[in-house]
């Protein structure tokens, strides 16, 4: 008679225990819900705190950065010749600088009137107001010497064919190691890079405009205005990654104004751009890394010593001339802090006047 009883009974408890199941399930799956957004949360503030502690270094190496170059003008301030040049503090190779909450962090300076302007491929002249240096005449860099048509020095063209900006970037192109360009492709990516810049439409003479850009595989259209970031440079018709990597560094868009190459900060590369106003080739390396060697040593210090040196001895430099200095106001910060494990960069463009220097630019990304 008892038999029902037994059997309703086991069917409760094992009702009871589905249930206990069903809900441990539902627990166990909130737990695990709740630990995922946990884990979210913790690491969204790892993030953050790691970004503004990294950010707050970077900002102080900034900081630094300006100190070094107002200490730099109260020096220059007590001297009848001042100049920048690559062995002012300033201009020391960056060393890591370990941190008390672990990781390090360095930073570099970097003459940005050390390289080539290339905002400057679109005719403007040099101002006084890029520059506070002293030493050369303001003139117009776009001077009436032509260059000729000599076949055995590698020249083509006019005076009007090309600028003395665009002459100093075909002869960079040439100069580049590997990556070099023989002069004819230096021309043409120059006429290119000219065009992409310029807010006209009219096409150069090996150059590319808007009709060339249309029918690409993917079309755009070229910039027409000065470039805000060198990276611009891969939209430009002809430009290859290894070139662009192997230019990118002595080339810039900083200052926004016309200004003067600093012939005692610039690298080799881009000193062996400095020759005589009818030649399209660069100086020969031999040449360059002779004149390196008197700059370092200061035996030249001043823009007439360099002029004078027999590598341009008989050149035409009326065009040239202008264009330098051996002072800068325009410079460029590269600083990097790493905190558990992780990095973060940031680049500064710094302006100087007088004892005055301020951050006009920053970006954690190219330039």
């Amino acid at each position: 008679m008892c038999y029902p009883r037994v059997k309703r009974r086991a069917a409760q408890t094992g009702a009871a225990l589905v249930v206990a199941m069903l809900v441990f399930a539902l627990v166990a799956a909130l737990m695990v819900g709740l630990q995922r957004d946990f884990s979210l949360m913790l690491q969204r503030g790892t993030h953050q705190l790691f970004s503004e502690q990294a950010w707050s270094y970077l900002m102080g190496a900034e900081g630094l950065a300006q100190l070094a170059l107002r200490a730099d003008s109260r020096i220059d301030a007590r001297t009848e010749q001042p100049s920048d040049h690559l062995g002012e503090v300033w201009a020391q190779p960056p060393t890591p600088y370990p941190l008390e909450a672990g990781g390090w962090m360095q930073g570099g300076l970097e003459d940005l009137q050390g390289r080539i302007n290339l905002n400057l491929l679109v005719d403007a002249p040099v101002s006084d107001a890029a520059n506070s240096g002293a030493g050369t005449e303001t003139a117009d860099p776009r001077d009436d010497n032509s260059v000729t048509g000599e076949e055995s020095n590698g020249l083509q063209g006019s005076g009007e064919r090309w600028n003395i900006t665009q002459k100093l970037l075909i002869r960079l192109l040439q100069a580049l190691g590997e990556a070099s360009l023989p002069q004819e492709e230096a021309m043409a990516l120059t006429d290119a890079i000219t065009d992409f810049i310029d807010r006209d439409n009219d096409r150069r003479e090996k150059g590319a405009e808007a009709g060339e850009y249309r029918y690409a595989d993917f079309p755009y259209l070229p910039a027409n205005r000065p470039l805000t970031s060198v990276s611009e440079l891969r939209a430009v018709q002809g430009m290859t990654e290894p070139v662009y990597k192997a230019l990118a560094p002595f080339v810039t868009v900083w200052p926004d104004v016309p200004s003067r190459l600093n012939i005692l900060t610039c690298p080799l590369p881009v000193l062996r751009t400095l020759n005589g106003d009818s030649q399209l080739s660069p100086l020969p390396q031999m040449e360059a890394e002779r004149i390196d060697a008197l700059r370092r040593e200061g035996a030249i210090t001043g823009v007439e010593d360099l002029l004078n040196d027999p590598a341009l001895e008989g050149q035409q430099l009326a065009e040239l001339k202008p264009l330098l200095d051996v002072k800068s106001d325009w410079f460029l910060l590269d600083a990097t802090v790493e905190l558990v494990d992780r990095e973060r960069h940031l680049f500064s463009v710094l302006r100087r006047r007088e004892e005055q220097v301020v951050a006009v630019f920053r970006s954690e990304g190219e330039l």
